[in-house]
Protein backbone atom coordinates (compact mmCIF):
# COMPACT_ATOMS: atom_id res chain seq x y z
CA UNK A 1 0.00 0.00 0.00
CA UNK A 2 1.30 3.40 -0.61
CA UNK A 3 1.63 6.09 1.89
CA UNK A 4 -0.70 8.44 -0.63
CA UNK A 5 -3.38 5.29 -0.15
CA UNK A 6 -2.31 5.61 3.57
CA UNK A 7 -2.70 9.26 3.81
CA UNK A 8 -5.99 9.15 2.00
CA UNK A 9 -7.74 6.54 4.19
CA UNK A 10 -6.59 8.02 7.13
CA UNK A 11 -7.69 12.01 6.52
CA UNK A 12 -10.89 10.25 5.82
CA UNK A 13 -10.80 8.37 9.40
CA UNK A 14 -9.79 11.44 10.90
CA UNK A 15 -12.71 13.58 9.64
CA UNK A 16 -15.43 11.04 9.81
CA UNK A 17 -13.96 9.86 13.50
CA UNK A 18 -13.63 13.72 15.15
CA UNK A 19 -17.32 14.60 12.95
CA UNK A 20 -18.87 14.68 16.29
CA UNK A 21 -16.05 16.62 18.29
CA UNK A 22 -15.75 18.88 15.08
CA UNK A 23 -19.41 20.15 15.31
CA UNK A 24 -19.38 20.99 19.27
CA UNK A 25 -15.71 22.70 18.50
CA UNK A 26 -17.73 24.86 15.62
CA UNK A 27 -20.55 25.20 17.88
CA UNK A 28 -18.39 26.29 20.94
CA UNK A 29 -16.33 28.62 19.02
CA UNK A 30 -18.98 30.46 17.40
CA UNK A 31 -20.26 31.09 20.73
CA UNK A 32 -17.57 31.54 22.30
CA UNK A 33 -15.99 34.57 19.90
CA UNK A 34 -16.77 36.51 16.98
CA UNK A 35 -15.13 36.42 13.84
CA UNK A 36 -13.70 33.50 11.85
CA UNK A 37 -13.39 29.88 12.54
CA UNK A 38 -11.07 28.86 9.96
CA UNK A 39 -7.96 30.25 8.46
CA UNK A 40 -5.89 29.31 5.00
CA UNK A 41 -1.97 29.66 5.87
CA UNK A 42 0.47 29.84 3.79
CA UNK A 43 2.67 26.73 3.68
CA UNK A 44 5.62 24.99 1.97
CA UNK A 45 5.01 21.73 0.93
CA UNK A 46 6.72 19.21 -1.15
CA UNK A 47 9.89 20.28 -3.34
CA UNK A 48 9.11 23.81 -1.86
CA UNK A 49 5.18 24.43 -3.63
CA UNK A 50 3.07 27.11 -1.35
CA UNK A 51 -0.40 25.89 -0.65
CA UNK A 52 -3.18 27.03 2.00
CA UNK A 53 -3.18 25.22 4.55
CA UNK A 54 -6.52 24.89 6.73
CA UNK A 55 -6.56 25.33 10.78
CA UNK A 56 -8.75 26.54 13.11
CA UNK A 57 -8.31 30.21 13.36
CA UNK A 58 -6.81 31.15 16.48
CA UNK A 59 -7.06 34.66 17.92
CA UNK A 60 -3.62 37.15 18.85
CA UNK A 61 -5.04 38.07 21.96
CA UNK A 62 -8.50 37.43 23.68
CA UNK A 63 -8.35 33.86 23.39
CA UNK A 64 -11.17 32.81 24.54
CA UNK A 65 -11.00 29.84 27.22
CA UNK A 66 -12.60 27.16 24.46
CA UNK A 67 -9.73 28.38 22.14
CA UNK A 68 -7.64 27.47 24.57
CA UNK A 69 -8.73 24.19 25.54
CA UNK A 70 -8.83 22.96 21.62
CA UNK A 71 -5.25 24.17 20.94
CA UNK A 72 -4.09 22.75 23.91
CA UNK A 73 -5.54 19.33 23.15
CA UNK A 74 -4.33 19.75 19.51
CA UNK A 75 -7.57 20.09 17.49
CA UNK A 76 -6.45 22.95 15.63
CA UNK A 77 -4.92 21.34 13.15
CA UNK A 78 -7.80 19.29 12.23
CA UNK A 79 -9.10 20.77 9.12
CA UNK A 80 -5.78 20.21 7.82
CA UNK A 81 -7.24 16.18 7.38
CA UNK A 82 -8.55 18.27 4.11
CA UNK A 83 -5.10 19.52 2.65
CA UNK A 84 -4.05 15.64 3.26
CA UNK A 85 -6.69 14.67 0.83
CA UNK A 86 -5.98 17.26 -1.02
CA UNK A 87 -2.32 15.53 -1.48
CA UNK A 88 -0.46 19.23 0.25
CA UNK A 89 0.12 17.26 3.26
CA UNK A 90 0.46 13.67 4.95
CA UNK A 91 -0.32 12.24 8.02
CA UNK A 92 3.01 11.84 9.10
CA UNK A 93 5.82 13.66 7.72
CA UNK A 94 8.02 17.32 8.38
CA UNK A 95 6.63 19.76 10.91
CA UNK A 96 5.14 22.97 8.49
CA UNK A 97 6.68 25.71 7.92
CA UNK A 98 6.00 29.35 6.26
CA UNK A 99 7.83 30.49 3.85
CA UNK A 100 8.76 33.01 6.48
CA UNK A 101 9.26 30.20 8.76
CA UNK A 102 11.75 29.03 5.97
CA UNK A 103 14.13 31.49 5.41
CA UNK A 104 14.79 31.86 8.84
CA UNK A 105 15.95 28.65 9.54
CA UNK A 106 17.33 28.05 6.79
CA UNK A 107 19.97 30.17 8.07
CA UNK A 108 23.34 27.81 9.40
CA UNK A 109 21.21 24.36 8.78
CA UNK A 110 22.73 23.25 5.07
CA UNK A 111 20.16 20.43 5.23
CA UNK A 112 17.20 22.31 5.95
CA UNK A 113 15.81 21.64 2.54
CA UNK A 114 15.46 17.90 2.48
CA UNK A 115 12.79 18.57 4.82
CA UNK A 116 10.85 19.20 1.31
CA UNK A 117 11.43 16.18 0.21
CA UNK A 118 8.48 15.28 2.10
CA UNK A 119 5.04 16.38 2.20
CA UNK A 120 4.49 18.04 5.63
CA UNK A 121 2.42 16.01 8.20
CA UNK A 122 -0.31 16.90 10.61
CA UNK A 123 2.07 14.46 12.99
CA UNK A 124 5.66 15.34 13.26
CA UNK A 125 8.34 12.66 14.02
CA UNK A 126 9.72 13.40 17.31
CA UNK A 127 13.35 12.70 18.93
CA UNK A 128 14.35 10.35 21.52
CA UNK A 129 13.01 12.79 24.24
CA UNK A 130 9.77 13.19 22.70
CA UNK A 131 9.85 16.53 21.53
CA UNK A 132 9.75 17.45 17.56
CA UNK A 133 13.65 17.73 16.13
CA UNK A 134 15.17 18.26 12.90
CA UNK A 135 17.31 15.60 13.37
CA UNK A 136 14.27 13.23 13.54
CA UNK A 137 12.41 14.59 10.32
CA UNK A 138 15.31 14.81 8.40
CA UNK A 139 15.66 11.00 9.67
CA UNK A 140 12.23 10.50 8.37
CA UNK A 141 12.68 11.81 5.23
CA UNK A 142 15.93 9.38 4.37
CA UNK A 143 14.35 6.73 5.62
CA UNK A 144 10.53 6.36 5.48
CA UNK A 145 8.61 3.02 5.15
CA UNK A 146 4.87 2.27 6.41
CA UNK A 147 6.79 0.87 9.91
CA UNK A 148 7.95 4.21 10.45
CA UNK A 149 4.43 6.10 9.85
CA UNK A 150 3.07 3.48 12.61
CA UNK A 151 5.63 4.00 14.78
CA UNK A 152 5.04 7.73 14.39
CA UNK A 153 1.26 7.49 14.93
CA UNK A 154 1.84 5.25 17.98
CA UNK A 155 3.95 7.49 19.62
CA UNK A 156 1.85 10.21 19.19
CA UNK A 157 -1.41 8.76 20.48
CA UNK A 158 0.81 7.09 23.64
CA UNK A 159 1.58 10.44 24.69
CA UNK A 160 -2.36 11.19 24.71
CA UNK A 161 -4.16 14.60 23.30
CA UNK A 162 -3.43 16.48 26.34
CA UNK A 163 0.04 17.22 26.50
CA UNK A 164 1.91 20.38 26.60
CA UNK A 165 1.15 22.51 23.48
CA UNK A 166 3.73 22.02 21.12
CA UNK A 167 4.65 23.73 17.45
CA UNK A 168 5.44 26.36 15.53
CA UNK A 169 2.69 28.68 15.34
Amino acid sequence: MSKRTLDVLGAIFVLLFFLPVGLVMLVGIRCCRPGPIFVREETLGLNGRTFGRWRLYRPAQDESLFDQVLWRAGLGDLPSAVNVIDGDMSLIGPRPQSPGQDAYLRKGRPDYGRRLEARPGMIWPRGAEGEPSWSAELDYVARWSVLADLRVAALYAVQGLFREEQGVD
